[in-house]
């Protein structure tokens, strides 16, 4: 029994997939179908958010954290990032330009991170490392398609303002968390 707690905070990671999956199928049937799925919507993009804000507390509180944890994690979030923004940008919700940013972000993530670690942790285990303003950032990438689907359906009159106001003001924070992430890298490198 003690073997398989080790297995909780994967398994909700991985659950965050599927979730997904029936997330954005779910947007779909709302959106192209005209099913009254608003409270299917809520639930799921709810439990997405949960799983997301659990599995790594409860890894750390059983003592189980680990590399491919971490990297699930990240994976399962890029996933719902971008199924999300692809079926929201198909529907005309949001607009194309935000996808790419996403991946540019995910990538400068990457990347930093990378180098970072190299530069400065090398002994350490972290695989990935986070900046206050990129985590709110990341934080809105997970949030936004919550965001749109809500304000398409509740408040349609004023959903594109405030949904483009709610974008650049992503991108301005993402575009200054990029801006202090590379700065950091050269520093290190000198």
């Amino acid at each position: 029994m003690k073997g398989l707690i080790k297995f909780i905070p994967n398994s909700i990671t991985i659950s965050r997939i599927g979730l997904s999956v029936l997330f954005v199928t779910n947007v779909t049937g709302q959106f192209v179908y005209e099913k009254n799925n608003f409270m299917n919507l809520i639930v799921l993009f709810s439990v997405i958010c949960l799983t997301d804000l659990i599995d790594g507390k409860i890894a750390r509180k059983i003592r189980c954290t680990s590399v491919t944890g971490a990297k699930l994690d990240v994976l399962a979030d890029l996933f719902f990032i971008v199924a999300s923004n692809i079926t929201l940008i198909s529907l005309g919700i949001l607009p194309l330009w935000f996808l790419g940013f996403i991946f540019f972000k995910f990538i400068e993530f990457i990347i930093t991170s990378d180098f970072t670690i190299r530069h400065k942790y090398l002994s350490n285990k972290n695989v990935f490392i986070s900046d206050k303003l990129g985590r709110i950032v990341a934080a809105m990438f997970f949030v936004i398609p919550g965001i749109a689907f809500i304000f398409h359906i509740l408040i349609p009159s004023i959903a594109e303002n405030a949904i483009h106001f709610i974008l650049y003001a992503t991108l301005a924070g993402g575009i200054l968390s990029s801006y202090l992430r590379v700065k950091s890298c050269l520093k290190l490198k000198s």
